[in-house]
């Protein structure tokens, strides 16, 4: 109980019920299972999105921070996440495919998730954005490295830093009203979640985006099967009520 109440001080529910599975797996092969607590419960909520209107007055405020542009512009268009993002090297950029190679990094001590790699198409607005970012770092090998070309591991905390700087943030959270002002609205894996949700009400098939977010299997792409909300769904109801 106590290793689950650790876990749960720096990780969503989901998390950390994922991690008991994982362990009593392990514990199930040696034969001692019988040792675990109760499997710890959590709550199964839609994964959430950034609306349009988020999406526009962020960019909007960092329109000239060409940095920070350029890595949330690839969470946001590649739907990378944190550790992705921190070890994009350009060595992974196909520019005439127009792609980008997910792939583990040993000289940084990173693997990709579930050990596998993965190609993801580059939208063209982001292309260009890359091409005029690589013009500027010619002896840079990370595309979104630190000034000494190390991965930077601050991308969240600026994120958050920005967006209070902005006056994006919610104002009402406990991270809104703590000494940081951190907005627990605003995270890194949302602009994933926005990604894939994008993608699949697009009409992108299930197995395409479960290929380009580098999930291992089709049920957790499929949370992201959100229903249609906010303009789309209006527009829906009107149709059929008038």
């Amino acid at each position: 109980n106590r290793w689950i109440g650790a876990l749960r001080k720096r990780l969503a529910d989901r998390s950390v019920f994922n991690h008991y599975c994982s362990l009593r797996a392990f514990l199930i092969h040696l034969k001692i299972d019988d040792r675990l607590p109760r499997a710890p419960r959590y709550e199964k909520r839609l994964p959430e999105v950034y609306r349009e209107s988020e999406i526009k007055a962020f960019f909007a405020a960092i329109k000239d921070n060409e940095y920070q542009t350029v890595a949330y512009s690839i969470a946001l268009m590649c739907g990378l996440r944190e550790r992705e993002i921190m070890h994009l090297e350009w060595i992974d950029i196909d520019w005439e495919r127009k792609t980008l190679r997910v792939r583990s990094k040993p000289q940084w001590d990173f693997k990709v998730k579930d050990s596998e790699e993965r190609a993801v198409p580059i939208p063209g607005a982001l292309l260009g954005l890359l091409k005029d970012w690589q013009e500027q770092r010619p002896k840079h090998k990370l595309v979104v490295g630190t000034k000494s070309d190390k991965p930077n591991g601050k991308l969240l905390r600026t994120l958050k830093r920005t967006v209070y700087a902005a006056g994006l943030n919610c104002k009402t959270c406990d991270g809104c009203k703590s000494d940081l002002h951190e907005c627990s609205h605003w995270w890194l894996h949302r602009f994933r979640s926005t990604y894939i949700t994008k993608l699949l009400r697009g009409g992108v098939d299930l197995r395409t985006v479960m290929s380009l977010s580098g999930h291992s299997d089709l049920a957790s792409v499929m949370r992201y099967l959100r229903p249609a909300e906010g303009h789309s769904l209006m527009a829906k109801v009107n149709a059929v009520f008038g």
